[in-house]
């Protein structure tokens, strides 16, 4: 008998006493390997600051810091912009999630305003969030309505959480349809 007649005798003699037993031959499937928790990568944002730079890179670090899905880094093709200027209130002008122009009004910080506040408030503007006007020092995004004693430059937890929905996974880094201006 050749090997390949004696291969199908040892088949159909296993397939015949399973039968008889009314056992069933399943294979043995491997452990499933442990499988991580899926990861979202950071999404980096890049600015630039020509004023107020020392308080950029601070309210980067402060975000950064709150945000897991966002990195802020200074330099790149920067998406968000940070000036300082002479009048007109310290405002931001989004262009998108991650995108916005944002001006710092040299008054508003001799009133006594504090500058890392704005910064990071203004930031939160290019960051997807609106300004609240309730006067809570606690929320950056309450602003100057806060008052020139509050001197608190941090977001929230709801304030970090929101962007940080905001950017994760499908959320776009692209213009907006509409344009947005928050003064304050």
């Amino acid at each position: 008998m050749s090997l390949r007649g004696y291969t199908r005798v040892l088949i159909a003699g296993a397939a015949l006493v399973l039968g008889l037993t009314g056992a069933t031959a399943t294979a043995a499937a491997a452990p499933a390997a442990p499988q991580a928790a899926p990861t979202v990568a950071a999404r980096t944002v890049y600015y630039s600051a020509t004023g107020y730079s020392s308080q950029a890179d601070q309210a980067a670090q402060i975000w950064n810091s709150r945000v897991p899905n966002l990195r802020l880094v200074r330099g790149g093709n920067a998406t968000i912009r940070i000036s300082a200027t002479n009048g007109g209130g310290s405002r931001a002008y989004p262009c998108g999630l991650g995108c916005g122009t944002i001006y710092i009004d040299n008054r508003d910080v001799a009133a006594g305003n504090d500058a890392l506040r704005i910064v990071a408030h203004e930031i939160g503007h290019a960051l997807g969030l609106p300004d609240n006007y309730n006067g809570v020092c606690s929320q950056l995004m309450s602003g100057g309505s806060a008052g020139t004693s509050c001197r608190n430059p941090y977001p929230n937890a709801t304030e970090s959480n929101r962007v940080n929905q905001l950017f994760a996974g499908r959320a776009q880094l692209a213009p907006l349809n509409e344009t947005r201006v928050y003064a304050g």
